[in-house]
């Protein structure tokens, strides 16, 4: 796939962390723009989610107090706080609106026999691990830049038998994708040197100006404005009226795109899930 930089300077530079990101933390960034969210997670309150830290590892520990039905039926596992971006917030997506996260399978692990997953995870990466209400595990896992999801199946994580985790591809319907899923979270062990410059897709680049865009609309700005934060007062001096409209065009889509994943559209784009029968938006 093509990358390449983009202009990144003044108020756009407070984007550049969304490089790395995958589509479900870039479909949590359209999420927490959309108002109707915005209001449910109001009532979100800090005891609703027990928090402590494991005894045996650096690793975070949440479990829901309370039922978490305004997150569920935006297809989160639990209510995250809407100021946080994809990047910070312990975003949790149910397996129906994301199917395609990460899977890991927890088996007997004897006292000397090593868990090669664990041993390269830990040094690079902070981990989050939530129980669901049912009893279902979950990791988050940040590091470089990027966040992963994890679900995991088999021994609890939390159980006194040491366990020893191995990917797995449950859905051979979906191998294809639950591989490609595979092979991205492998950024998580990479190197990123904290001056390297942000590169983008012409799919991230669109992803990346829509949240400009929507942005800018919350601020109270034109659609000129818009343009003139991402191309510049220049260019859109020069280009906004040329008869051909290209640039008002250009614009125009940007703007119905974005809005359309936040209100609802990040479900099929971004996650390739679905609600059942609740919807996103409703």
């Amino acid at each position: 796939m093509k990358t390449y930089p983009l202009r990144s300077d003044g108020a756009l530079k407070r984007y550049d962390y969304l490089s790395n990101l995958s589509s479900d933390r870039w479909a949590w960034e359209y999420l927490r723009r959309n108002e109707r969210f915005r209001a449910d997670a109001v009532s979100r309150h800090e005891d609703d989610i027990s928090e402590r830290m494991a005894p045996c590892a650096p690793v975070r520990l949440l479990r829901p107090r309370t039922a978490q039905t305004l997150a569920a039926r935006w297809g989160l596992i639990i209510m995250p706080d809407p100021e946080l971006n994809g990047f910070e917030a312990d975003v949790f997506w149910s397996r129906a609106v994301h199917p395609d996260q990460v899977e890991v399978h927890c088996s007997p692990r004897a006292e000397a026999e090593p868990c090669r997953i664990f041993e390269r995870t830990m040094p690079a990466c902070k981990v989050t691990h939530l129980t669901d209400g049912e009893g279902r595990e979950f990791l988050l896992l940040r590091g470089n830049g990027c966040v992963v999801q994890v679900c995991c199946t088999g021994l609890s994580l939390l159980s006194i038998e040491t366990v020893r985790m191995e990917l797995t591809i449950s859905d051979m319907d979906a191998y294809e994708r639950k591989l490609k899923a595979q092979k991205e979270a492998l950024e998580l062990y990479g190197s990123t040197s904290a001056v390297q410059t942000p590169l983008w897709s012409k799919r991230t680049q669109i992803l990346r100006d829509g949240l400009i865009a929507l942005d800018c609309l919350e601020l109270g700005m034109s659609r000129r404005d818009i343009a003139a934060v991402l191309y510049g007062k220049e260019a859109v001096d020069a280009e906004w009226s040329d008869d051909r409209g290209t640039m008002r065009d250009a614009v125009k889509y940007l703007v119905n795109k974005a809005e359309s994943l936040r209100d609802g559209g990040y479900l099929i784009e971004l996650l390739d899930g679905h609600l059942g029968p609740y919807q996103a938006a409703a």
